[in-house]
């Protein structure tokens, strides 16, 4: 699949960068998605695992499924989960996000990052996240805000209004329970089965 709007894993630098918290806050991010407890949760275009290993310090024995078409990302959070203190309950998955590999009815959340925007089928991914949710599962879609000036982050034209993302999320079987701003250049909308 060679879609234009993809993060391209040559940048991956980009995803480690001393102010991507001031963006992606994520203790806010995560408050926000209710993440915690024994939750399994599909981060899905998991990157570098920026996310993915602060989750799964907060799951504590749940799974965290890192999910990326990149098999070079997943390796950098293999690198990652190498390190003495990483934490040992996240699984390396080559997917994408209408066709994850993951088991049906696996995931208590289904976690996007600055990601629904680089999905060119989102209803296919939609209901390949409907498939893999689990009874009351959330899906968590964290975008980049389109009022905000990039850099950093998409162009203009490729970042999706919140009220788009709700109603796809709506209109995909999700219920909105949360929709926020979450820094200056970022929002989250939470759905539930």
């Amino acid at each position: 699949m060679n879609y234009e709007r993809r993060f391209n894993p040559n940048s991956k630098a980009k995803l480690d960068s001393p102010d991507r918290g001031e963006h992606f806050p994520v203790d806010a991010i995560l408050d926000a998605a209710g993440v915690c407890g024994m939750l399994n949760v599909a981060d899905i275009g998991a990157g570098g695992g920026y996310f993915a290993l602060p989750i799964a310090r907060r799951v504590g024995h749940g799974t965290v499924f890192a999910v990326d078409i990149s098999a070079e990302m997943l390796e950098v959070i293999r690198g990652k989960l190498a390190a003495a203190d990483a934490p040992k309950n996240v699984e390396l998955v080559v997917g994408e996000d209408s066709a994850t590999g993951l088991a049906e009815a696996s995931c208590d959340l289904i976690f996007l990052s600055a990601v629904w925007h680089e999905i060119e089928d989102q209803a296919a991914a939609l209901r390949e996240f409907s498939r893999i949710a689990a009874p009351n599962a959330k899906l968590a879609i964290v975008e980049w805000r389109p009022d905000a000036t990039p850099p950093p982050g998409p162009p203009q034209e490729h970042r999706i209004p919140r009220d788009k993302v709700e109603k796809a999320m709506e209109e995909g079987g999700w219920a909105v329970v949360k929709s926020d701003v979450v820094s200056a250049t970022t929002y989250i909308v939470v759905g539930q089965r």
